[in-house]
């Protein structure tokens, strides 16, 4: 009775395998009952076939299910008594990839076969400030010389699933950094403006020093500085230096980063410009009374 209803079971689970076609990259779950030796999981290779002991160089891809198990059973009559065999195949296979770069935990992840790219850099704990989502680097297992880039950035502005890579098992997903120039510009009230290579820490001030310094009109309360962010967007603020030079707290002068844009702001009114405009003002009354006395005259 038992072995009847397991027959009966196995019939009903071979009949609803029936449509299933097998394809290349598919994974199949082959169970031989009570032969756990001609059991297991094969995955199926670019070429159509399977690692399994009877089936050696055998194309199985564009078969179905129920085709596969009526030859396996033809092939296990040789070897084992009455052979049950169940063909199924594995949906939704876990796979392990490797995330290294610009992501905030890297190293081996476990994924759903099918994952997508933003799946894989969601599990990784998503990208660091400074990742060139424009710049992914995928390294198949299977083909290590031949790496592909994947512009993730004008997939999420064009939404362009067509063409995002699938991710197997042993696959590397690279993040790359961005790319910043070393350059800083400064411009405005400094005495030699121009572009300058960061090539080690430096602050606002030392900055401004390495362009020849302040000029005479610099107001050092109101220096605009624009950066660069990780999304590409600009942020700009405006900083006063001269408040840390008064109260004595240089350390805490705000660093530069590479590629910034530091505008340095000239005073609108200081004593020197006062005098001038005060002593032309003055030659100004004096020739007015000078020409008004030759006219008396």
């Amino acid at each position: 009775m038992k072995i009847s209803m397991t027959i009966s079971l196995l019939f009903l689970l071979l009949s609803s395998s029936s449509a299933a076609v097998i394809t290349r990259g598919s994974v199949l779950d082959i169970q031989v009952l009570q032969h756990p030796e001609f059991s297991g999981r094969f995955a199926v290779s670019e070429n159509g076939t399977i690692e399994y002991p009877l089936l050696a160089d055998v194309p199985i891809a564009d078969v179905t299910t129920s085709e596969l198990m009526n030859d396996l059973t033809l092939r296990l009559i040789r070897h084992v008594d009455n052979p049950l065999v169940l063909v199924s195949i594995v949906q939704d296979l876990p796979v392990v990839i490797e995330v290294l770069g610009q992501v905030v935990n890297p190293g081996h992840i476990t994924i759903t076969k099918g994952a997508s790219l933003q799946e894989v850099l969601k599990i990784a704990g998503g990208p660091l400030e400074s990742a060139d989502l424009s710049r992914i680097k995928i390294i198949y297992h299977d083909r290590p010389r031949t790496p592909i880039m994947y512009d993730f950035d004008k997939f999420t502005k064009q939404g362009d699933i067509e063409n995002m890579p699938t991710l197997q098992a042993d696959d590397q997903v690279i993040v790359l950094a961005r790319e910043r120039t070393k350059k800083v510009k400064v411009i405005g009230a400094v005495r030699k403006p121009g572009l300058f290579t960061l090539d080690e820490k430096m602050n606002l001030f030392e900055i401004i020093y390495l362009a020849g310094g302040p000029d005479e009109k610099a107001d050092l309360s109101k220096i605009r500085r624009f950066s660069q962010k990780s999304d590409t967007t600009t942020n700009e603020e405006l900083l006063d230096i001269q408040s840390y030079i008064d109260n004595g707290k240089m350390d805490d002068i705000p660093l530069v980063n590479e590629g910034d844009i530091i505008i340095v702001y000239s005073k609108w009114f200081d004593w020197k410009t006062l005098l001038t405009v005060l002593n032309n003002a003055l030659l100004f009354v004096v020739t007015i009374q000078t020409f008004a006395g030759l006219l008396e005259k």
